[in-house]
């Protein structure tokens, strides 16, 4: 009789996401000494050497390093998926961690050629060429990246001895470096972007361009784009007192809605992170509930007010960076409340967003730095995101466990009049540049019908669309009663909320500390 050892999927996910955390960590290690050694006031020709020494070498081999981890980590993760599958169709075990939500049917997403297998070419001449392609293409984003550093270094050291402001250049720098990295990620056959990511990485570089002429020519320091990090915490209020916790999805969002700060539409100095500490009947370790809001503060006509000049990270500008894939305040304020309400490395963690909370969720749960089982500190295990009313299909969790649920109000027209949220249409269905769509097994859209609105007036479909509750607080209006009226018809909020029930929401568990976080960036 023979025996036959199949894969241990949980096993393989854990190392696999060790491969990803890594591969996050070299690239920041990479990202700030390539920003060392460009950003060194050195001339001459031994500091071109130098350069030139670190792009050649250091910087090819972390990048390559980088790339080599990345890539291990998401096949070891795509292979226990498959595993997963495969074994439940026939009934056997699954061991995935994932909970009950079906998987997405398989993506045609574009992973970049360095990173597709081309089945007709055999693996000796296929791997050569592609690393020579890879080469090629690096020196030439290289050979790009250092003049548009030069240019800048150059015009930055130029205004500087003229005493104009240059703090706008140094701005324009930086969102230029991350467009740079965009296109050479894309150039090398690392990764193929979104249109959305590419567009608004775009957009901010133009926009700061802008700003360093205007700050240079007036010599006047405006905030508009300002890019300064976030992080402020102002004050912590905890609630000691155990009281139930959620029960459903719709009381997660009705929650999240109750967080929002009343404003006449004028700037805010800063906002508030809501985490929950809840405890299970079986005693096991605690989870956490991380709720964000949405965009908050000075109307989008306030310029700069909404476009950085208030202490509150999730401004208008905080849009454009999230979607462009940088980390902007609004995600450092998370991280900060959370350490505030110290929520311990590992724990598992629920984070709830509507409109720009829900793509801060998301991008947190992207990057390995924070979404990972390492238990290393500053990281903790995602186990979902729950996001209403938000344009997050550029970026899929870093974990293959973590299950990413996005809701969206459906547009038509009818005999009732007009329906549809716009907002989370900006990610153009996480259409790639080259025809493909960014997704993943775990990354799951969830269509409902919106609010008619007998009017052709956008503005006041959108209202009726976008908001996460009705006028007065309504909960059973906004996304809050369309998830409410839809939990248990729809097949994938069904198993949403089961995955959550006993863990983070339901009968059995109680909330024993609630924290509300005043957090920003401070003034610019």
């Amino acid at each position: 009789m023979t025996e036959f050892w199949g894969m241990d999927t949980a096993q393989v996910r854990d190392h696999a996401e060790r491969l990803c955390t890594a591969s996050g960590e070299v690239e920041e290690l990479a990202a700030r000494l390539g920003a060392a050694v460009h950003g060194v006031r050195w001339t001459g020709a031994d500091a071109e050497a130098f350069r030139g020494r670190w792009s050649a070498l250091a910087s090819r081999q972390l990048v390559s390093m980088v790339a080599e981890l990345r890539a291990r980590g998401e096949d070891g993760l795509g292979q226990a998926d498959q595993q997963d599958v495969a074994s439940a169709a026939d009934g056997s075990p699954t061991g995935t961690s994932g909970g009950t939500i079906p998987p997405v049917e398989a993506s045609p997403s574009s992973r970049g050629p360095l990173r597709a297998d081309r089945p007709g070419i055999p693996a000796e001449f296929e791997d050569p060429a592609e690393g020579a392609l890879s080469d090629l293409a690096g020196w030439v984003s290289d050979g790009i990246g250092w003049g548009v550093d030069t240019g800048i270094d150059l015009l930055e050291g130029g205004l500087g001895l003229l005493g104009a402001n240059t703090h706008g250049i140094a701005q324009l720098q930086r969102d230029a470096d991350h467009l740079g990295g965009v296109l050479e990620d894309w150039a090398t056959g690392e990764r193929v972007p979104t249109i959305a990511e590419l567009g608004a990485a775009g957009l901010l570089t133009t926009g700061s361009a802008g700003v360093g002429a205007y700050e240079a020519v007036t010599g006047e320091d405006t905030a508009l784009f300002d890019d300064r990090p976030g992080g402020i915490v102002e004050s912590v209020r905890t609630e000691s007192i155990p009281t139930p916790s959620p029960q459903t999805l719709q009381d997660l969002i009705a929650q999240n809605d109750a967080l929002r700060l009343d404003t006449p539409g004028g700037p805010l100095e800063n906002g508030r992170i809501g985490i929950q500490e809840v405890h299970r009947a079986d005693g096991g370790e605690p989870a956490y509930i991380v709720q964000i809001p949405p965009t908050e503060g000075a109307d989008l006509t306030d310029v700069p007010g909404a476009y950085g000049g208030q202490g509150n990270s999730r401004d208008w500008s905080s849009n454009l960076r999230l979607i462009a894939g940088q980390h902007p305040a609004a995600m450092d304020d998370v991280r900060a409340a959370m350490a505030s309400a110290e929520v311990p490395p590992g724990a598992q963690v629920l984070i709830v967003g509507h409109s720009q909370g829900g793509i801060v969720a998301n991008r947190l749960s992207a990057d390995p730095t924070f979404n990972s089982s390492s238990g290393q500190s500053g990281t903790y295990h995602v186990t979902h995101t729950v996001a209403v009313g938000s344009p997050v299909q550029t970026s899929v969790p870093a974990q293959g466990s973590t299950q990413s649920v996005s809701v969206h109000h459906a547009g038509g027209i009818g005999p009732e009049g007009i329906s549809g949220d716009l907002i989370p249409g900006l990610d153009l269905g996480g259409l790639q540049v080259d025809g493909g769509t960014l997704g993943a097994p775990n990354r799951h859209e969830v269509s409902l019908p919106g609010y008619p609105v007998p009017s052709i007036d956008l503005v006041e479909v959108l209202a009726s669309n976008h908001d996460s509750v009705g006028p007065d607080g309504d909960a059973d209006a906004g996304y809050s009663g369309s998830v409410g009226r839809a939990t248990a018809s729809d097949p994938t909020l069904s198993a949403l909320q089961d995955d959550l029930t006993g863990v983070y929401l339901g009968d059995g568990t109680v909330v024993a500390r609630s924290h509300v976080v005043t957090v920003g960036r401070g003034a610019p």
